[in-house]
């Protein structure tokens, strides 16, 4: 708890995963072996997530698990607008041109403050779609993993309050766009740029959450199998691999 707000999805109290175990477990083993063309170790760590599902994860239906899936795919892509580096980079200081009372233009170098502002108000969007479907899942791996979001972005609470992003009762975020443009950049890139930084760890939670959600659909439609062929099918984007480099 932290200023009254909980933790838990949906009112349930749920153990909170831990980011390394799950990194060294066996949805780590399993996206290296597949990336390095392991079959062996590809087989044993599909049989490990089997089981592990298996005992942990009740299925949702068709629809919950499609619009969950949507929802993280989204709040992924959205966090990558803000992680990009170099020439593509949301942070990327441009020339910026201003007049002063006399009319004289001076150009000078800065940050793209709209650009900015947009992205993080696309991430905050859905970050807080990822919870509005996380709340109905009955699968304790989803419900768990978003947990585990929330506790990150409460634990930020007070360094996001400097960039003008607050948390709700509910845990959803809300961007004051006065605030966050009038930020210290540097500050807002700390925290939305690069890896190790708040983004980053919501992207990786919300990839791992996507790829249970397509796990309970698999399982529904009969494709899981000991073969690990859907398995391995979910990491042919690299989006979640990319958060293990």
């Amino acid at each position: 708890m932290n200023g009254g707000k909980s933790t838990g999805i949906g009112g349930g109290s749920y153990s909170l995963a831990d980011y390394a175990s799950i990194k060294n477990g066996s949805y780590g083993k399993l996206m290296k072996a597949y990336y390095g063309k392991n079959k062996t170790a590809l087989s044993d760590a599909a049989s490990a997530t089997k089981k592990t599902n298996s005992k942990t994860a009740t299925a949702d239906t068709t629809s919950e698990n499609a619009s969950l899936q949507k929802s993280a795919n989204a709040l992924v892509k959205s966090a990558e607008s803000l992680l990009k580096t170099g020439k593509d980079s949301v942070f990327k200081e441009k020339d910026i041109t201003t007049k002063d009372e006399n009319g004289v233009e001076k150009t000078t170098k800065g940050y793209d403050t709209d650009a900015i502002y947009k992205a993080v108000s696309a991430f905050a969007d859905d970050y807080n779609s990822v919870l509005s479907a996380a709340a109905k899942s009955k699968n304790s791996s989803v419900v768990s993993t978003a947990s585990n979001m929330v506790q990150q972005t409460v634990a930020n609470e007070k360094m996001l309050s400097r960039i003008g992003i607050t948390i709700g009762e509910d845990n959803k975020l809300s961007v004051d766009e006065k605030k966050l443009k009038a930020a210290d950049m540097t500050t807002v890139k700390s925290m939305m740029n690069g890896n190790g930084s708040f983004a980053y760890g919501v992207q990786t939670k919300a990839s791992f959450i996507s790829m249970y959600a397509k796990n309970d659909q698999n399982k529904a439609s009969g494709v899981y199998g000991s073969s690990a062929t859907y398995t391995a099918s979910l990491f042919s984007n690299g989006d979640i691999w990319n958060s293990f480099i």
